[in-house]
């Protein structure tokens, strides 16, 4: 604004100078008018004083002929209009007059008539004496001509000065102001911030020292605007990769305020947790509208006194999501005071339902048979000794039933596990659903059942038994296969008087049921001293605490059994075959205790023992060089086992075994009659690089269209197929179609009870693969110590 006043100066300035240059030749031109004026009245009187004196000797003498030649021969002269000569008579004595003239005035020495002629009266005297006068009409347009010429030269003059004053004055203006301008141009680039513009001024007056400074600003101020646009750019990718992190985070990462317990930041995975938008979440009251009403008070209570100090600390409680469900969270959060004495309360919210499920779940299973839904032998155990003690303090009396389903070894055996698992599941629910809600059911292993009737004497605790038997015989199983109605064997047994232990209760209790199985079945029995079954079921006890003991003192021990190449005769795998050591070191057999494992629970562990075991060994042969391949007897309850699967992985992982050496033995049965998890869970073994046997293949379903959909490695034929090769038409044509079923699906086969040379040679013939049985090698524990050092 001040440059533009600067330069509207100067020009105004310019222009008054201009104007009074002007005015200057305006009045020069005036001046020259007027002098112009004062010359031809010089010039009219000096004329007038001339013709005066020529007629004045005319008249004097009477002259008549002089007067006239005067007059002719001012004839000639343009500027004469007219002339009259009179004498004092007032005669004219001679005259020119082309027309007649109207003047007759005098003339007037101090002035002119401003028309295009005068009339002039001029006397004559001599001496003093009057002649007479004359009267002249003399022109002055010529004069005027000449004087209007001059004043439009002049005014031309001036206005030419003019003009060439405003031009002279714009050029000046320009070119002083051009300074000035730049420096308006950069004024307005740097409010535009545009800092790349530069003056192009390099003069060394104030102006040029004003641009030079502007330059170097602008320069600084764009150097520093480059570094401030970079680091906006790193904390706007900072930013970015924050937030990408934050919302990448499985876990709601938020800030709340500590008064008020509104969030006042919530990353984008809290739309996943609740199902509400992100702006919902930072609503005044969201926290508390949506918190648990049984956990308001309590998390209200934990977090203000934790607010009263800094750490960290977590939570588990619920709130509601958008479809009126309640999830599980884990608040985890921390609090921390700024320089500023601020308190910032930040943290997490994870989604824990499914671990708080695993986590119902878990301790569900815990009390729980996972088949039937009953509490288990442990839980039941429990439940039992409580209501002893219960009924001890206010003196009342009990019953405990021991229930045994009858035939159930032959279902198993006849149509399979899975239909054994039908059954059961069956009698839990029927044995369930004829009881009191007071009463306690378990499942005690296997087709073994308790149940526990609260005030209950020896009368009522029968008739509930008749009552179980009876509704179990209205329960028809397999119509389409065996048409079996359920029955059971009940041993019943009074507490606290027949005795106030839970375990000697069980056992009684047990014994009694074997003594109504002896009875023929069917039926319930109380228990009394006679019963001889009690030392049956002592035994068993006493073999459970074995096997527990055996775990625990690592007494089980591998043999191994080689299984020799046919064609070669050399060894190609060991079978793992497990053993039991009594107190005197000899040898248990399975068939002596697996039984009695499988009716307490144990079966399990002793799966993981052999399993471990094996692939330890495994582990050991690899490191020396001389890797050894072993096959492992699976147990069919394992299929759709992940935490069996993941056994498999963290042992190989943690002895450093070999997976492509271990080969897992499954029965034909257990693998058909559990058919999808089977398959399932031979692909994830496999897909670890171990390999697969189908063992006892041709008994039990004896279904070779199975054989193609399972992703075996190889088939054990069953040794019933091959003892009695030597001597039997129908085994030999049976092994022989095995043989060439396996062949065509390129599955190895491997014979079992290779007991005599005979039966060898016959299998070589028929182009079995491998062979193991006593006339190949009978199961050695060192076996696998003599293939290292041999």
């Amino acid at each position: 604004m001040q440059l533009r006043l600067s330069s509207r100066l100067i020009i105004s300035v310019s222009l008054i100078v201009g104007l009074m240059l002007s005015l200057f030749i305006w009045n020069s031109a005036k001046l020259t008018f007027n002098s112009q004026k004062e010359q031809l009245k010089q010039y009219i009187d000096d004329q007038a004083d001339i013709l005066s004196i020529a007629l004045e000797s005319g008249l004097a003498k009477n002259d008549q002929a002089l007067l006239n030649q005067i007059i002719n021969q001012l004839k000639n002269n343009p500027n004469i209009i007219y002339i009259i000569v009179y004498d004092n008579q007032q005669k004219v004595k001679a005259a020119f007059s082309p027309e007649h003239h109207p003047y007759s005035h005098a003339y007037n020495s101090q002035s002119i008539l401003n028309k295009n002629a005068v009339d002039l009266v001029l006397p004559l005297e001599q001496n003093g004496t009057s002649l007479g006068e004359v009267h002249l009409g003399y022109s002055i347009k010529s004069l005027i001509d000449k004087t209007r010429t001059t004043k439009m030269i002049n005014f031309g003059i001036a206005l030419a000065g003019l003009l060439i004053t405003i031009l002279l004055t714009a050029l000046l203006s320009f070119y002083i102001t051009r300074g000035l301008r730049w420096l308006e141009a950069g004024a307005q680039a740097m409010e535009k911030n545009d800092l790349q513009f530069r003056i192009p001024l390099d003069s060394h007056d104030e102006i040029g020292n004003v641009a030079r400074s502007f330059n170097a600003l602008a320069e600084h101020l764009q150097q520093a605007s480059k570094k401030l646009n970079s680091e906006y750019n790193l904390l706007e990718n900072e930013k970015q990769r924050i937030e990408t992190l934050l919302n990448s985070v499985n876990a709601v990462v938020l800030e709340i305020d500590p008064n008020s317990k509104d969030f006042l930041f919530v990353s984008q995975e809290a739309e996943k947790l609740l199902g509400y938008s992100c702006n919902e979440w930072l609503q005044p009251g969201f926290w508390k509208h949506h918190l648990h009403p049984d956990d308001l008070d309590w998390v209200s209570s934990a977090i203000n006194e934790q607010l009263r100090e800094t750490g960290d600390f977590s939570l588990d409680y619920r709130l509601r999501h958008r479809d009126g469900d309640y999830i599980w969270i884990r608040s985890i959060h921390s609090l921390s005071y700024d320089s500023d004495g601020q308190l910032h309360y930040r943290g997490l919210f994870l989604n824990i339902t499914q671990e708080k499920k695993s986590e119902q779940r878990i301790l569900y299973l815990a009390n729980h048979d996972s088949l039937t839904g009953l509490h288990n032998r442990n839980h039941f155990q429990e439940q039992l000794s409580h209501q002893i003690n219960y009924a001890i303090r206010f003196n009342l009396e009990g019953a405990l039933l021991f229930i045994d389903l009858d035939q159930f070894k032959y279902i198993n055996d006849t149509l399979g596990h899975q239909s054994g698992d039908d059954c059961l599941i069956t009698a839990a629910q029927t044995l369930q659903s004829s009881l009191r809600e007071v009463d306690v059911i378990g499942r005690l292993g296997g087709d073994e059942f308790g149940i526990i009737l609260s005030r209950t004497d020896e009368e009522g605790a029968m008739q509930v038994a008749q009552n179980l038997l009876k509704n179990l015989a209205l329960q028809t199983l397999f119509q389409d296969k065996l048409n079996i109605t359920l029955s059971a064997s009940i041993g019943i047994v009074m507490f606290p008087i027949q005795n106030t232990s839970p375990s000697e209760l069980l056992a009684r209790a047990d014994a009694a049921m074997y003594t109504a199985k002896r009875n023929g079945r069917n039926q319930a029995h109380i228990y009394s001293d006679e019963d001889r079954e009690l030392l049956n079921m002592q035994t068993k006890i006493h073999w459970e605490n074995r096997i527990r003991h055996a775990l625990d003192h690592n007494q089980f021990i591998l043999h191994y059994q080689p299984i020799v190449d046919l064609r070669t005769n050399q060894v190609a795998h060991y079978e793992a075959l497990l053993r039991m050591r009594d107190e005197d070191g000899g040898l248990i057999y399975p068939s002596d205790f697996l039984d009695i494992a499988e009716r307490f629970g144990l079966i399990s562990d002793i799966d993981k023992w052999v399993l471990n075991k094996s692939i330890q060994v495994q582990g050991e042969t690899q490191r020396t060089g001389k890797p050894i391949t072993l096959a492992v007897n699976l147990s069919g309850r394992h299929f759709g086992n992940t935490e069996f699967a993941q056994l498999v992985k963290n042992a190989l992982k943690e002895y450093n075994a070999d997976p492509h050496s271990l080969i897992f033995e499954v029965t034909e049965t257990a693998a058909v009659e559990n058919f999808a998890q089977a398959k399932n869970f031979i692909e994830s073994l496999r897909n670890l690089g171990c390999r697969f046997a189908l063992d006892d293949f041709g008994m039990g379903y004896s279904s070779f269209q199975y054989l193609k959909n399972l992703p075996v490695d190889m088939v054990k034929i069953d040794g019933n197929f091959v003892r009695n090769l030597h001597s039997n038409h129908d085994d030999r044509v049976i092994v022989k179609a095995m043989s060439e079923l396996a062949r065509g699906m390129h599955i190895s086969t491997v014979a079992e009870f290779v007991e005599n040379e005979e039966i060898k040679i016959l299998l070589q013939e028929f182009g079995i693969d491998y062979g193991q049985g006593f006339h190949i090698a009978h199961p050695d524990a060192d076996f696998i110590q003599q293939a290292l050092t041999g």
